[in-house]
């Protein structure tokens, strides 16, 4: 029977050379999911609360783009998460967004919940990675 107590160095000694490079591959590619939930929470944070400015373009299939204006009379515009229209375009002002220069949302919130489920996978994620090592090793 295996104690519960064991090091990094024990847990790497005991696994072969691919076994490495299999759990480092896979450790690496578990911080992606961190990098996004940093991503959401950094825009959660550093958002202005602001309203669509022009034409908004929503494809039928996919996303709506369109403009709106920051503080400082920064103009930004890009991709409107959220935003649905059955019309190819509408001309319509005033649409409440949460935004940055290149980004918006119509929820605020929905960053901070993706956020929270992205470093949840990534943790779980991790701790089967380094369970299975532990098991192999």
């Amino acid at each position: 029977m295996r104690p519960w107590r064991w090091s990094a160095a024990e847990l790497v000694r005991g696994l072969r050379p691919w076994q490495r490079l299999v759990m480092f591959g896979c450790l690496c590619a578990l911080m992606v999911p961190f990098w996004f939930a940093a991503q959401n929470v950094h825009r959660y944070t550093s958002g202005h609360r602001t309203k669509t400015e022009g034409t908004v373009y929503c494809a039928w299939d996919g996303p709506c783009r369109g403009s709106w204006l920051l503080p400082g009379r920064q103009q930004g515009g890009g991709e409107i998460e959220g935003l649905t229209f059955a019309a190819d375009e509408e001309g319509l002002l005033d649409i409440p967004l949460f935004a940055g220069r290149d980004w918006a949302v119509t929820d605020r919130s929905g960053l901070l919940a993706r956020a929270i489920v992205e470093a949840l996978f990534g943790a779980i994620g991790m701790v089967v990675v380094l369970w299975i090592a532990w098991a192999r090793s």
